[in-house]
């Protein structure tokens, strides 16, 4: 590796270093599920479902994007992009899941 390539690689790290210095810590992330917050759960799960919502259209959109040639649109954005929406998907039929088997255990039990 010559100097020049390692100097390259030096100023990449140190500048990703300080980008991530200016990140907000996840603890002053305000959590939708916030024992402050008096969200239902109804409201809870609506905005559950348009956040996989907008993530799949906001997918979609890309990969169009790509395939028309847009530019300033990556094959890794499309891929990120398609890969978030795929398992955000996933969450919530793993959700679903789960609620219809609790429902299903309660409407089951002996009264």
């Amino acid at each position: 590796m010559s100097v020049q390539m390692m100097n390259a690689v030096l100023a990449q790290i140190n500048r990703q270093a300080q980008e991530s210095a200016t990140l907000t810590p996840l603890s002053a992330i305000d959590s939708p599920l916030a024992p402050e917050s008096h969200a239902s759960f109804a409201d809870i799960l609506l905005n559950s479902i348009d956040s996989v919502n907008k993530m799949q259209t906001e997918a979609r959109t890309l990969s169009q994007d790509y395939l028309t040639g847009k530019p300033g649109v990556g094959l890794n954005d499309v891929m990120v992009s398609l890969q978030k929406s795929g398992i955000a998907l996933n969450l919530g039929i793993q959700v679903r899941n789960k609620m219809v088997n609790a429902y299903q255990e309660i409407m089951n039990m002996a009264v």
